[in-house]
């Protein structure tokens, strides 16, 4: 099977429960921080087992599901493609001086390297400035 993924960090001052209060626990949140969303939307509390039906700014409409769930520190939502399947890990650590973001985004399967070449440039390219305004949004009064 193939995979393929890009990873960014951010140290940022904002507590861990800000970034997950402010930027992760609620859906319609998520374009402030992903430029690349039009609208985002989960069928209930963020949890493992969610579903988010996501519209992206080019049209491409997607639903994920939360394969991997930790209250406060983690999640991972994964979305099925032909011939692949897309995820999108989010993590955040505590530091001594706020937290660290660490995102992941993969494209796994047969068709991995076809997907790549779709979706991979946006993705690489949305990344760290997905992570700032993260780190903005949680910091904000």
């Amino acid at each position: 099977m193939s995979r393929w993924e890009t990873t960014a960090s951010l140290a940022t001052e904002a507590a861990p429960a800000a970034v997950w209060e402010k930027a992760y626990v609620d859906a319609s949140a998520w374009p402030l921080w992903n430029r690349e969303l039009k609208r985002a939307s989960l069928d209930g509390p963020l949890a493992a087992g969610a579903e988010a039906k996501i519209v992206f700014r080019s049209g491409l409409r997607l639903c994920f599901r939360v394969v991997e769930f930790e209250d406060g520190r983690l999640f991972t939502d994964e979305s099925r493609l032909p011939g692949a399947r897309m995820g999108h890990r989010h993590e955040i650590e505590p530091t001594a001086t706020g937290s660290r973001l660490t995102n992941t985004i993969y494209i796994e399967g047969p068709l991995a390297g076809l997907w790549r070449r779709i979706l991979g440039p946006a993705a690489v390219r949305s990344l760290p400035g997905a992570q700032q305004a993260i780190a903005d949004l949680a910091a904000a009064p």
